[in-house]
């Protein structure tokens, strides 16, 4: 329920601050000064698109802020925990705060916080869903539009059936389109099939080995070389070894050195350098020795090996692929001999899996479509008893609902129209063409006042809903929404002393003008001051004694219907 707002600085409003109590308020006021303005700001709080428009002129920002209380067990209580948005001292004894926040720069910037936690816009728009329904002055409107009267309609089943219809027509479009797609490939799985099977037959002949190519690609360069590789590794070991070479030539000098070196001992670090080297020369010539033995020269081989790479070659330039690619290429192309392969089996269970699905739609939408009928049957009764009472008597309102296949949807089978006589004897006929402005207005109101005592909210507001409409029949539309109070917190902002004076509380918004602005104010309305403002929507500019003396009658009457309403126990409702 909402328990109060704060308003700097938006629209023609400086500041005001308004706090709400159960049952049905009425905010009243001149034309044109400001009544919807409430309604805006509450717009805005759950999610509405805001601009720099909304700024006052001359304002840094706006600045809006709005508190709601929640019943035990709410449902958005347990949304909030999930989005850490919860006030940390809420309690699920006594129900759950919410406080709403929102700025609006004059650069047309805007801010939203819950609980003084930053929040998005679609944050505010989920919650806004548990929190108010709004109804527009114009919304009588939408239901010429067919799929506002399925959605109407929607709202007297249960929320779960029309979710599975939904997520039932989604599966079973997505199975579709899985068996469209496999069946599109295996028609053209033919020529791809012949293709794969050669290109397969000619790498696997290849048989080509993760990492063969970098190996046989050395091998060759080795095998090609072998000769001249041969005479370099003899003829050196033959420089250090033979006859002449480094290694007798070492030794020599070495022994020389050491027949002196007892006359001289600085002689001995020469001596172990040329001990080291020829120690060295000595393990190169052996290592030279053991290499000649190993080197290969093979014609035979090299030919081999020439053919293989020349293999890998040929392949790889018709694959566009690099010669080491070829064994990962040659596994995809298998894997996907295997799909193809596959595909009758595969496009077997994908018409199976649509099969299942279709059958599951088609449970869905009879169940959506049976729990229609019986809404229907509910609405059409409802509705035929508030034509009577707002001054359409005989008139009579049916909902056709025909189930036909080619309306299948998301939302079911059924083609859903609501139907209207306004006479007496008249046969139903489609409402756009049957109801005038004034008939559209008090059907669409009716349809509105129903719709709401089946929302999950706690505030409903009707803004200027009553347009249209005067007399005995806004009376009947007061003492509906009167009792709509009795089970919700309802606001109405209202043009009609008949049903401004059925609310439990009436707020008078007034607008004042100065030489160099203007600017809008709320206030609760005392007993003498409901009075007056009742005989002003009556009387027009001057009250006279008898406007003032209706007024009063008007509120005592409604007073003395419902002395047995408890208004401090309304407005509870979820």
């Amino acid at each position: 329920m909402l328990r109060h707002i704060t308003v700097r600085d938006f629209a023609i409003i400086d500041g005001i601050e308004v706090e709400f109590g159960p049952g049905m308020t009425a905010l009243t006021g001149e034309t044109g000064a400001g009544k919807s303005i409430l309604v805006d700001v509450i717009g805005l709080l759950l999610g509405d698109r805001g601009d720099a428009g909304s700024v006052r002129s001359g304002a840094a920002q706006a600045d809006l802020s709005a508190g709601f209380e929640l019943h035990p067990g709410h449902p958005a209580s347990g949304w909030l925990r999930e989005q850490a948005l919860l006030e940390a001292d809420g309690g699920d004894g006594d129900g759950d705060g919410i406080l709403l926040r929102r700025v609006i720069s004059a650069q047309g910037k805007s801010r939203a916080w819950i609980n003084g936690r930053p929040a998005t816009m679609s944050q505010l728009k989920i919650l806004g869903q548990w929190l108010v329904d709004i109804h527009g002055q114009h919304a009588h409107q939408q239901f010429l539009q067919r799929h506002a009267q399925r959605a109407l309609l929607d709202g007297f089943v249960e929320d779960g059936l029309v979710r599975r219809v939904a997520e039932a027509h989604a599966a079973l479009q997505e199975a579709r389109a899985r068996l469209d797609a496999a069946r599109s490939r295996l028609a053209n799985a033919s020529d791809r099939l012949d293709l794969l099977r050669f290109q397969t037959a000619e790498i696997a002949e290849l048989a080509p080995a993760s990492g063969e190519y970098a190996d046989i690609a050395a091998e060759q360069t080795r095998l090609a070389h072998g000769a001249e590789v041969l005479t370099a590794l003899q003829t050196t070991h033959g420089a250090l070894d033979a006859d002449g070479g480094v290694d007798p030539a070492l030794g020599q000098a070495l022994s020389g050195l050491q027949e002196v070196l007892r006359h001289d001992q600085r002689l001995a670090p020469v001596c172990e350098l040329l001990e080291s080297a020829r120690i060295q020369v000595q393990e190169a010539s052996d290592e030279l020795r053991r290499l000649a033995d190993r080197v290969e020269i093979s014609p035979e081989r090299l030919s081999e090996v020439d053919a293989r790479i020349a293999a890998y070659l040929r392949l790889a330039r018709k694959h566009r692929a690099e010669p080491d690619q070829l064994p990962g290429l040659l596994q995809e192309m298998e894997a996907e001999l295997a799909e193809l392969d596959a595909g009758d089996t595969a496009v077997e269970g994908l018409e199976q899996a649509v099969e299942a699905a279709d059958r599951e739609y088609d449970e869905a939408a009879a169940a959506l479509g049976r729990a229609r009928r019986e809404a229907a049957q509910r609405l059409d009764t409802a509705v035929t008893s508030a034509m009577q009472e707002l001054g359409m008597a005989g008139g009579e309102f049916r909902i056709d609902l025909q189930t036909l296949p080619e309306e299948s949807g998301p939302h079911g089978r059924d083609r859903i129209e609501f139907m209207v006589a306004a006479n007496p004897g008249a046969a139903p006929k489609p409402l756009s063409r049957v109801a005038s402005g004034g008939e559209l207005s008090r059907i669409g109101l009716a349809l509105q006042v129903l719709a709401s005592a089946e929302q999950p909210v706690g505030t409903l507001i009707f803004d200027e809903v009553d347009s249209g409409i005067s007399g005995a029949v806004a009376e009947v539309v007061g003492r509906k929404l009167r009792g709509l109070g009795r089970s919700y917190q309802v606001l109405c902002v209202t043009h009609l002393p008949q049903v401004a004076a059925q609310a439990h509380e009436q707020l008078q918004v007034t607008k004042h003008r100065a030489r160099d602005h203007t600017r809008t104010e709320i206030a609760a309305l005392t007993a003498d001051a409901r009075v007056e403002a009742i005989a002003r929507l009556l009387g027009g500019v001057t009250v006279t004694d008898r406007s003032l003396a209706h007024a009063r009658e008007m509120l005592e009457s409604v007073a003395a219907g419902s002395e047995c309403e408890d208004p401090a126990g309304a407005g509870t409702a979820p």
